[in-house]
C-alpha cells in the first residue's frame, strides 16, 4: 500500500482560499503520538484518525468540515510541550 498524506480530506484549494488557514496537527509523523485529543476536542467533528501503513492512527482534518476554531491545536499536548521548549 503506498503512504498518502493524512493531514487533510476533502480539501479544495480554490473554494478554501479566503478562508482562514487550516490547522497543521503535525508536519513529520513524529510530531504526533496518536493521543486522539483533537479529534475528542472538535466541536463539528471534523477530524478523523485514520492508519498509516503500518497501522498507527493519526488525524486528518476534513477541509469541508473544518470551522477553522484551531481547538485541536490548543489541547494538542506535543504542540504545548514543543511550544514550552521553544520549538514554535
Amino acid at each position: 500500500m503506498e503512504y498518502q498524506s493524512l493531514k487533510y480530506i476533502n480539501l479544495n484549494r480554490d473554494k478554501d482560499k479566503n478562508k482562514k488557514e487550516l490547522p497543521e496537527l503535525y508536519d513529520k509523523k513524529v510530531h504526533c503520538c496518536g493521543c486522539t485529543a483533537c479529534y475528542a476536542i472538535c466541536p463539528v467533528s471534523a477530524i478523523e484518525m485514520n492508519p498509516d501503513e503500518e497501522g498507527f492512527m493519526y488525524p486528518a482534518v476534513d477541509a469541508s468540515k473544518c470551522i477553522r476554531c484551531c481547538q485541536c491545536l490548543e489541547v494538542c499536548a506535543f504542540k504545548v510541550n514543543q511550544k514550552a521548549k521553544g520549538y514554535y
